[in-house]
């Protein structure tokens, strides 16, 4: 029994939340599609944003960071390279100093060793030069430029005297070089490296590589600086102001990068030297990724918003909008209209949500029309059985009333008949007239019986009709009955739908009529009117009074006539749902004329060859 209140509990709690949690939201969010999917937009879009802008920052980070790190390692690459360079040059003055053609040879055996020694040695040897120290003279005495022998070398190069001067005051060791600063030597820079030798001093003149000094890359400036910040190379003077913290750690032998301004530089020192490589590049150089990044994640939040508003404009259009047309249609179909449109293109789930209430429409209607039908089948048979009865009770007073006289007729011949038997002088052709009395008696009978059993059986509604040619139908009509002397004219024909037996026996009666009417030598016409189709003939007409009551049964003004024929005619008219009257207006006899037999658009098929194809199509 715990067990499961606990159950029931736990299960109620959720239920419980939500509850909660609709109370506290508002109506408008609870009751509403549209502000859900909006309010789940916007939290997709926080979110996003949210994990953007912190991925943002940590590549940010990076590629400071990255940046930084390049450029100290493309100034300390150039510090190396230069360096590099410096021993090399070094060395290699070292190395031709050593030799003793200096204290021993003529100045013809030093210049001969020079330029052997600068065609041996590296690319970077733009001269060598030898200055005598003898007598405390300062002469260029052997050169591999012989311009500049028998010259001081001051006068040769400026740059050169100090470096000299510094080598014939003996200031320093043999083995060690001293450079001057670069000097412009043509299209290149030069350093003079000097070194003690017999007698006097090695100048060798080298190219400064100043290709080394650049990186390669666009942006990135490098300049080579004395531990003063004076340019090495008097003519590389850079557009970033020196930096004296920067300057001061890299001649203690420690790189570091100072942002200065808009620009950053990296600080480096040349290894055995107090030479210092700065590397600068402005921020917007170096740091440009960083704003790609930037507008990147930028973009890519615009376009994450603007798709997510596009697409939940989009799928709130294809969506709420088809929910809310379906909404209204099913309002009105609750209201009675059945005839609204619930139709739709799409094949989704909300297509097939329009297709199943348009299911249900249409079967609905198709209910509501089986009903209806029903009902008026119902009333139609209602009417039809109260004509049956009327017809029934008209038949009853027909019969009592046409056939007693044909049967008092052969009863009282049969009588005659009798008495005249018991008479042996009896006339043999009285008899034979008594006889056809009873045999005309019995013909109209048999009539009156045949006319009433057309009136039962025929006159029920026609249900099923086929296109028939209405002149062939007369044709066959008029051959059927004695038509003596009379003569049938068709004016016009067409095609129409009828029950063609029907249809034969209503002419039949209607030329009968004609010829007990007017003579065996009338003429009958039959034609079209707008509507449908006539039977005319050429007789003295219908006396005015007798027009109303011309089809009633038992109406006739023949001695043979059972007064059913024109009743059987209007009753097969209606049983087709066709009308039929008498056109008083006609002046050359009697017209009867029947109208509702087709509509006015209704396409005429007679004499063509469909009417052939459809006549054998319904056979």
């Amino acid at each position: 029994m715990t067990g499961g209140g606990d159950e029931t509990a736990a299960s109620s709690q959720p239920d419980g939340l939500l509850e909660r949690l609709h109370a506290v939201l508002p109506d408008v969010y609870t009751r509403n599609y549209v502000a859900k999917f909006a309010v789940a937009l916007a939290v997709i879009v926080v979110v996003l944003a949210a994990v953007g802008f912190g991925s943002y920052l940590q590549i940010q980070d990076r590629v400071v960071s990255d940046a930084v790190t390049d450029l100290e390692t493309s100034a300390t690459h150039r510090a190396d390279s230069i360096g590099q360079w410096r021993t090399t040059t070094e060395t290699e003055a070292i190395a031709i100093a050593a030799a003793g053609v200096y204290g021993t040879g003529t100045p013809a055996d030093i210049r001969q060793y020079l330029t052997t020694a600068a065609t041996a040695e590296s690319s970077q040897i733009r001269s060598l030069h030898y200055v005598s120290t003898v007598d405390n003279s300062q002469i260029v005495v052997a050169s591999t430029g012989t311009n500049t022998e028998g010259r001081p070398p001051r006068a040769v190069e400026p740059a050169w005297e100090s470096p000299v001067m510094a080598t014939m005051n003996g200031s320093t060791d043999t083995g060690t070089v001293i450079h001057s600063t670069a000097y412009a030597d043509g299209d290149n820079h030069s350093m003079a490296f000097v070194t003690p030798v017999s007698d006097g001093a090695l100048v060798l003149v080298a190219r400064v590589p100043v290709e080394q000094f650049q990186d390669g890359r666009d942006g990135f400036e490098t300049q080579l600086l004395t531990g003063d910040g004076d340019p090495l190379i008097s003519d590389q003077g850079g557009s970033v102001p020196i930096s004296q913290d920067g300057l001061r750690a890299a001649t203690a032998g420690r790189t570091t990068t100072i942002e200065t301004g808009s620009h950053v530089a990296t600080y480096t020192p040349v290894n055995g030297t107090s030479w210092v490589v700065t590397t600068s590049a402005t921020q917007e150089t170096l740091y440009g990724t960083s704003r790609l990044v930037r507008w990147g994640f930028l973009a890519v939040i615009g376009t994450a918003v603007a798709s997510l508003g596009i697409a939940g404009y989009l799928f709130g259009r294809h969506t709420v909008r088809p929910l809310r047309q379906l909404r209204n249609r099913t309002q009105a179909m609750e209201q009675g209209d059945l005839g609204v449109d619930i139709s739709t293109a799409r094949q989704d789930e909300i297509g097939r949500l329009y297709d199943a209430f348009g299911n249900m429409r249409d079967t609905l209607r198709r209910q509501i029309r089986q009903a209806q039908a029903a009902r008026e089948e119902a009333e139609r048979s209602s009417h039809e059985l109260e004509r049956q009865n009327e017809r029934l009770d008209e038949f009853a007073s027909t019969l009592s009333h046409d056939l007693r006289n044909p049967l008092t007729v052969a009863r009282g011949h049969v009588e005659l008949l009798a008495t005249r038997l018991s008479d042996p002088e009896t006339d043999s052709d009285d008899l034979q007239t008594h006889i056809e009395k009873l045999e005309d008696a019995h013909d109209r009978i048999e009539s009156i019986i045949d006319d009433v059993l057309t009136l039962t059986r025929k006159g029920a509604s026609v249900e099923e009709t086929a296109p028939v040619p209405l002149e062939a139908v007369v044709t066959d009509a008029w051959d059927n009955i004695d038509n003596k002397n009379a003569s049938i004219e068709v004016a016009g024909s067409r095609t129409i739908d009828a029950d063609r037996t029907r249809l034969l026996r209503a002419l039949e009666n209607l030329f009968r009529n004609a010829l007990d009417h007017v003579g065996p030598k009338v003429t009958v016409t039959v034609g079209l009117t707008e509507h449908g189709f006539y039977v005319a003939d050429d007789g003295p007409g219908i006396p005015s009074e007798a027009v109303d009551n011309i089809f009633e049964y038992g109406h006739t003004t023949s001695a043979d006539g059972t007064g059913l024929g024109l009743s059987i005619v209007k009753t097969i008219a209606e049983a087709h749902g066709w009308r039929l009257y008498i056109d008083t207006t006609y002046p050359d006899g009697a017209m009867f004329v029947f109208a509702d037999v087709f509509s006015e658009d209704e396409p005429d098929w007679y004499g063509t060859e469909f009417e052939w194809g459809r006549s054998e199509v319904d056979d």
